[in-house]
C-alpha cells in the first residue's frame, strides 16, 4: 500500500510541475490578456504619430504616421518591419524606416564592440546611448554602400519567460528622416 502511495505521489507532482510548466511557457496566464488590452488602450503621446503597430506576439507595439503601410517581410524567427509614406516617390528615397527584429540570447546593453564583432566593416558616427522602453539602447549613424547614410538604433530586450532567448532589435533610416525615427522609437513600449 504504501508503495503504490509513493507511485501516486510521484506522478502527481510530475503532472503537477508539467501543468506549471505548461502555464507558464504557453499561456502565461491572464497576464498575455491584461497585456495586450493595455497596448490597445495606452493613449497616443505624439501628435505626429497617429496610427499604431501592435505585435501581441513579441509583445510590443510602436506609433507611426498616418499615411503610411507597414509591411512585415520577416521569414521564421526574424521580423522584418518596413514602415513606408504611401505617397513617396519611387524616383527617390522615400520617407521610410524599418523595425529587424531576430532572437538574441546575450544580455543587454549592446556595445558598439559587439556590434563590430558581427558587422566589423559598419562604422559607427556619433554613437550615443539613450533608453527605448526601458532598455539601453545604442543609436548611431552609418553608412550603407547602396543606400548612403542612414541612422540606426539597436537595443535587447531580454525574456522574462525562463529559458527562452530575447530579442535584438535594430531599427534604422535615411539619415535625412532621423527625426521621423527619433519621435517613433520615442513611442516604442515593450510589456
Amino acid at each position: 500500500m504504501i508503495k503504490k502511495y509513493k507511485i501516486f505521489l510521484i506522478i502527481l507532482i510530475l503532472a503537477a510541475a508539467a501543468g506549471a510548466f505548461w502555464y507558464l511557457k504557453y499561456n502565461k496566464g491572464g497576464e498575455t490578456k491584461k497585456n495586450v488590452e493595455e497596448m490597445e488602450n495606452y493613449p497616443f503621446t505624439n501628435p505626429d504619430l497617429k496610427a499604431r503597430y501592435n505585435d501581441p506576439d513579441l509583445g510590443f507595439f510602436v506609433d507611426y504616421p498616418e499615411g503610411f503601410t507597414v509591411n512585415d517581410t520577416g521569414e521564421e524567427n526574424v521580423k522584418v518591419l518596413v514602415f513606408s509614406k504611401k505617397d513617396s516617390p519611387a524616383s527617390e528615397a522615400g520617407e521610410s524606416f524599418q523595425i529587424f527584429i531576430m532572437p538574441y540570447d546575450e544580455p543587454g546593453p549592446i556595445t558598439p564592440e559587439r556590434i563590430l564583432i558581427d558587422q566589423p566593416d559598419i562604422v559607427m558616427k556619433d554613437p550615443q546611448t539613450i533608453q527605448i522602453a526601458g532598455e539601453e539602447a545604442l543609436v548611431f549613424f552609418s553608412t550603407d554602400p547602396d543606400i548612403g547614410d542612414i541612422r540606426e538604433v539597436w537595443f535587447v530586450h531580454p525574456s522574462t519567460m525562463l529559458g527562452a532567448s530575447g530579442h535584438l532589435y535594430q531599427a534604422s533610416t535615411y539619415a535625412k528622416y532621423d527625426e521621423l525615427l527619433s519621435k517613433v522609437m520615442a513611442t516604442f513600449r515593450l510589456n
